[in-house]
């Protein structure tokens, strides 16, 4: 809508719109000069289309001479702008104090198409951020639960003390293939659930990528998967090749070969992860 060219109407003539509202300490003739300097630079920014600096200028000539005209036209800039919320609250003020004014059923308009477009924002940003926690509480869950696995698998080895076992006279060689097919299954395990950190790590570094603000907890969550992927991956990888080499000593000592007695130890830091191997081959 084209604004209203009243304001400047009322500053041209302040005095003869001033003696009909005795209530109000008339502006002084310097106040009047200085608020028509705001109205004019306010219009000169809007013409380039600098909105903010309108706003600020209309708000200006208002503080100087008190005509709701100068809401109206500050609503207008702010819509203009793209700022709802302010244009909203200016459309408002204007309304308060001229609810009858020539510009009032414009604002009213203007105002609940407002109203609105904010609400539908506001639905929009709320669905997004319950997206979002479901999306976390599902990967969170998966994540729970591969690590979960790894942990009960490795407490089932624990407890079945999965060593390189003497092998016995009746079946020599057996024990570590069975050690070795037991290793392998561990390594298979964790390194699906080191993908499955992997898979979590990417996502998270997708999502990041495209968000308008830096979520740190997001992007800590993101390190810690992609921490716990070498980890693992790393575990069962070293976990695939000692099960291989307990299986090899294992066939050799079906063969009639004596049997090697091996000891395997993970070493994990924070920059590599190696597997040793140590004994009589």
């Amino acid at each position: 809508m084209t604004r209203f060219v009243l304001a400047l109407a009322i500053l041209l003539c302040a005095p003869a719109a001033l003696a009909q509202t005795p209530a109000k300490k008339p502006p002084s003739q310097k106040q009047l000069d200085q608020a028509r300097a705001h109205f004019k630079a306010a219009e000169a920014a809007k013409a380039k289309k600098d909105f903010q600096t309108a706003a600020v200028e209309y708000l200006a000539a208002y503080e100087l001479f008190e005509d709701p005209e100068f809401f109206f036209d500050t609503a207008e800039v702010y819509k203009l702008a793209g700022d709802e919320p302010n244009a909203l609250t200016y459309y408002e003020k204007y309304l308060e104090l001229d609810p009858t004014g020539r510009g009032a059923a414009a604002a009213k308009a203007a105002a609940d198409e407002l109203r609105r477009s904010i609400a539908a924002k506001q639905d929009a940003a709320r669905k997004a951020a319950d997206e979002a926690a479901a999306k976390k509480a599902a990967d969170d869950a998966a994540a729970k639960k591969a690590a979960d696995d790894a942990a009960a698998l490795k407490k089932q080895q624990d407890e079945q003390q999965v060593v390189a076992p003497v092998p016995s006279p009746s079946s020599p060689g057996k024990g570590l293939r069975v050690a070795g097919l037991a290793t392998g299954a561990v390594g298979v395990v964790s390194l699906g659930v080191g993908i499955a950190f992997g898979a979590k790590a990417s996502s998270i570094s997708d999502e990041l990528s495209k968000a308008d603000t830096f979520d740190q907890a997001r992007y800590q969550e993101g390190k810690d998967a992609n921490r716990n992927m070498y980890v693992f991956t790393g575990v069962g990888a070293a976990a695939l090749v000692a099960g291989g080499v307990l299986d090899y000593h294992g066939s050799h000592a079906s063969a009639g070969g004596e049997a090697p007695a091996v000891t395997f130890a993970p070493m994990i830091d924070s920059q590599q992860i190696t597997f040793t191997a140590a004994g009589r081959f």
